[in-house]
């Protein structure tokens, strides 16, 4: 995903998280799907027009599943898809372990993602934090990935509103993944703010299922955003189906109130 080909996001759409085909969740206790529950998931979400999939080494098998699935699609098909991995940290991870963002570890990550995968339209940066953005070693390794055509585009994934800012202030990335809801308004707010061109990655639409029963939170993603992707993440067809329905409201009606 070039800095071109991002702009192929020029409204907001919805998109799949991957980790609960690879690995555990929400709990740890989860049962993981099978590769067949899996690509029965992804035939659907081809069906209802999903065309971002999101997936990540941290993620146990989602990437070796979802690269299976690619391979088995016709070529002109993957060509629609926009497929985003992330690198920086592993699973399972030890207790009180940090992510490890050494080029050595990154460099080995990248490798056997690009190997399962195949071609990566977007490398991030997991759990990227502003020490990592201070870092000129590794915004060039980044920079030197996607100038050889190894990657299409890169970007970061964060969990703090202070790595945000800091990610905005960095000219270097594509896009940058965040939880956006509306429960964490401030993350939202700092976007704004920032008036930068990233695409925006918008994870925990629904705050882990605490906003599930208070009508439709996808109401929210198309009020304060013109352009993103919104990531929902489930194993399930039926929840897979009932969030494309709520966000397929949800655009309808902003775009009904923009005509008024």
């Amino acid at each position: 995903m070039s800095r071109t080909t991002a702009q192929r996001v020029q409204g907001v759409e919805l998109g799949l998280g991957l980790i609960g085909i690879g690995r555990p969740w929400p709990t740890p206790d989860a049962a993981v799907c099978t590769a067949e529950q899996a690509w029965t998931l992804l035939d659907r979400a081809l069906e209802l027009n999903i065309r971002f999939f999101d997936t990540a080494a941290a993620y146990g098998r989602s990437e070796a599943v979802l690269g299976e699935y690619l391979g088995n699609l016709p070529a002109v098909r993957r060509e629609e898809l926009l497929i985003a991995t992330k690198c920086g940290e592993t699973w399972p991870t030890p207790a009180g372990a940090q992510p490890d963002h050494s080029l050595v570890a990154l460099e080995m990550s990248f490798e056997r993602s690009h190997r399962l995968l195949g071609r990566i339209d977007l490398l991030q940066l997991h759990k990227c934090t502003v020490d990592d953005l201070r870092d000129d070693h590794l915004l060039a390794w980044f920079e030197g990935l996607r100038a050889s055509g190894e990657v299409g585009a890169i970007g970061v994934s964060v969990s703090s509103e202070e790595a945000l800012r800091a990610a905005l202030d960095t000219a270097v990335f594509d896009t940058v993944q965040f939880p956006a809801n509306s429960s964490k308004p401030d993350f939202t707010a700092a976007f704004a703010e920032a008036e930068r061109s990233h695409l925006p990655l918008l994870n925990r639409p629904m705050a882990s299922g605490a906003l599930a029963d208070t009508g439709n939170p996808f109401v929210f993603h198309t009020a304060a955003f013109q352009r993103a992707v919104v990531l929902t993440g489930t194993t399930q067809v039926s929840h897979l189906e009932a969030n494309a329905a709520a966000f397929a409201s949800a655009m309808a009606a902003a775009t009904t109130d923009q005509d008024v």
